[in-house]
């Protein structure tokens, strides 16, 4: 039994769980059957399921989180503006806009429609970073534009790095890179310290 687990026994332990130790013991670099046999695969899952596997964790975990660590605090997964509020109340050093790429609640809020609710309770008293869909220079100006601080990027560089290693990571972020500054140019801004809600359209309605 891992430390996890002893700290946590009465996590229960979901199907989707199960499904990503399956897949990791199906990717170990031996068979499965030898994978299961050593020991080493099974470690890993234990360790797995007990990082990641975490239901038990609340609102309650954060001010003994605050009170054990001088390292910045940054709350991930914040959708609404009475959660901002109470991230605030619970001393965090900084909240991230996101529905964690839609995986968890099919039909959640966009994360990017959260953003500004979020963004004008907080009101500069932390920073504001968004996560969630992030692909072009463009999303990253919405995204700005709407009150993030800046952004965090998932998928993109998980390509570049599983097509090309290291010089793939880096060339997905030159490009993004180069995507923002275009794009910047174009909307007649000359860095992101211009970007506001004016730099967008209004939609039309319908």
């Amino acid at each position: 039994m891992s430390a996890g687990e002893e700290e946590h026994p009465h996590i229960r332990t979901s199907l989707g769980a199960i499904g990503s130790a399956i897949e990791l013991i199906r990717s170990w670099p031996s068979r499965p059957f030898q994978a299961i046999a050593s020991g080493e695969a099974v470690a890993a899952v234990r360790r797995f399921l007990a990082i990641y596997s975490r239901p038990d964790l609340s609102w309650d975990d954060l001010p003994f989180l605050r009170e054990r660590t001088r390292l910045p605090i940054l709350l991930k997964g914040i959708l609404h503006p009475d959660d901002a509020r109470r991230a605030l109340d619970a001393g965090v050093d900084g909240i991230i806009v996101s529905n964690h790429g839609g995986r968890q609640v099919d039909g959640a809020v966009a994360a990017l429609d959260a953003l500004p609710g979020v963004a004008a309770t907080v009101d500069g008293r932390v920073p504001v970073l968004f996560d969630s869909g992030v692909r072009t220079g463009s999303d990253v100006i919405k995204a700005m534009c709407l009150g993030a601080k800046a952004v965090l990027i998932g998928r993109p560089y998980i390509y570049g790095l599983a097509l090309a290693g290291e010089r793939g990571v880096r060339e997905v972020i030159e490009n993004l890179a180069a995507e923002l500054d275009l794009t910047l140019g174009l909307a007649g801004c000359r860095s992101v310290a211009e970007l506001d809600r004016a730099v967008l359209a209004t939609a039309s309605p319908p």
